[in-house]
């Protein structure tokens, strides 16, 4: 496996850990399968990182958990922070978000979704 993909499956890990109070092994031993509205949803999310607007595609995440909560919306959530993990500093500064509102958003999220 090549050290990119291992440091991304360690970003995810942690995040999935945070996030699901699981084992990572618990999350990737899952078969997710999004429906349609929901991977749109996850492009959208992509996408919005993607151009570094990562405030604004948390904000679209929080609105979707408080209004239409799905049991997918939080592997989708997994995928949104291992992004933005992904990012460097440098493109996290230009963004005005950093490495510590990763954590506070996924409590902040894990509230929302009334994750225990």
């Amino acid at each position: 496996m090549p050290i990119i993909d291992e440091v991304i499956n360690t970003i995810k890990k942690q995040i999935a850990k945070m996030l699901l109070n699981k084992k990572y092994s618990d999350y990737s031993d899952m078969d997710i399968v999004y429906n349609s509205d929901e991977e749109i949803f996850l492009i959208t999310l992509k996408r919005l990182v993607f151009e570094n607007k990562i405030n604004e595609a948390e904000e679209i995440l929080f609105d979707r958990a408080e209004n239409n909560p799905t049991e997918n919306l939080q592997y989708i959530a997994i995928e949104f922070y291992t992004m933005v993990m992904e990012k460097s500093d440098e493109e996290l500064k230009e963004a005005d978000f950093d490495r510590k509102e990763v954590t506070i958003g996924i409590m902040d999220f894990r509230e929302i979704m009334g994750i225990e």
